[in-house]
Formats: structure tokens, sequence, C-alpha cells
């Protein structure tokens, strides 16, 4: 070998071995900062979470008022939870919801984002005495599954009545806008006063089922859980 190729070999070997270094420190590098930003994002959701259960421990206590409509009207506004069930012998209540948070994610291609769910249950009882206790525990994602499906369609309930022209806003008229869906939407009471109309409309995912109040007040609509079904 000459002394010029063996030159050129030994500053390709430098030459590569300066790459391989820096490419593994970069990727080193790279997931620590990646870890930091996940952490971050969990410490984030968390703080969320226990923020959502005292909120809504305070607006129950302030609510006042024992009628079980009434209070998962209160846990939905605060939780976004999709299904809540109730106990009528503990007067207790059960709020499933998936949260989600995103965080940025570095790539060798770019900067991507990274995307944490959760499935929550929350749990609220009366307080000895006066007032409200909570319990939040993760459960498996795929246990949630229903629940999502539960929220995806009481949001497509809310969509096509409000799509509604005002002269269709009866019963037939609801029905017939939720029939390709009646899979999983059934329509169990229309009541009209004024110009707000309230249907109440079944959502059933498998074995999970929830009731639903929607509220169309002119071009507003509100959608709330409920635990009767009766207009």
């Amino acid at each position: 070998m000459t002394t010029g190729c063996l030159t050129v070999l030994v500053v390709l070997i430098v030459v590569l071995s300066t790459l391989v270094g820096a490419l593994w420190y970069w990727s080193w590098h790279t997931d620590k900062v990646n870890a930091e930003h996940r952490q971050q994002a969990l410490s984030t959701l968390d703080d969320q979470l226990r923020r959502t259960k005292n909120e809504t421990i305070h607006a129950l206590g302030d609510k006042g008022s024992a009628d079980p409509d009434a209070l998962t009207a209160v846990i939905h506004q605060h939780t976004g939870a999709p299904v809540i069930s109730y106990d009528a012998s503990r007067h207790a209540f059960r709020a499933r919801v998936v949260k989600r948070v995103e965080y940025e994610f570095r790539t060798l291609f770019g900067i991507s984002h990274g995307v944490i769910d959760r499935c929550l249950a929350y749990t609220y009882a009366p307080a000895k005495g006066f007032g409200w206790t909570s319990t939040m525990s993760v459960l498996k994602y795929d246990t949630c599954g229903p629940t999502v499906s539960i929220g995806s369609g009481a949001r497509i309930a809310g969509q096509r009545i409000a799509a509604l022209e005002a002269s269709k806003l009866n019963r037939a008229g609801v029905r017939r806008a939720l029939a390709p869906y009646r899979r999983f939407l059934t329509v169990s009471a229309v009541t009209s006063t004024g110009r707000t109309v309230r249907v109440t409309v079944v959502v059933s995912e498998e074995t999970t089922r929830q009731c639903y109040r929607i509220t169309r007040d002119g071009s507003q609509v509100f959608s709330t859980p409920a635990q009767t079904c009766q207009g």
C-alpha cells in the first residue's frame, strides 16, 4: 500500500469515526430531550387532572342540588366526560373520559409531536357530613373505546339537530335526521317550549349506553349527559 493510499484511508477512518460519534451524540441528546419533553407533558397533564378533580368537587358542593341529572351536568361541564354513570344506592357518580396531551418530539427528519392518551375514571360521592369526595383512576386505554365512541355519537346527534330546519324540529323530523345512525342513536323524546327544543337520545356502544339531553335554542345547541331519558 502506497503512502498516499494509506493517508487517504486514515483520513476516511477519521471522518467516518467523527460522523459516527456525532450521530451517536445527536441520537443520545435527542432521546434525552424527548424524554424531558414527555415528562414535562406528563406533569402538565397530572396538574390539569388534579385541578379538574378539585374544581368539580367545589362545583358539586356549590350546586346545592340532589338531582342526579343536575349533578351529572356539573360533572360533564368540568370533566368533559361523555359517559357518566350513577349509583343511586350511594348517590355516587362515575365519569369516564380520555384526556390527551401533546409534546414536541424531535426526529432525524425534523420536529414532530408525541401524544400521550390516558383513559380516566373519576368517582364523585358525598362526603361524610358535608361536601363531596373524589378519586381518580387510570385505566387501560382499550377500556375507554366505548366512551370515545359515545362521545362521537353525541356530537353527531348535536350536529344533525343543529342542521335541521326549524319546521322539522319535531319527533318525526329528528328521527329522520338521525336515522342513518340508528345503530347507536335512539330518539327517546322531543319537546319544545317557544323556540327552545329539547331532544333526548340514547347513545350506545357495545354494552355501554348513555342518555343525552340535546337542547337547541335558536342557533345554539348544547349536549349534556343525563341519567333519565324522559323528555
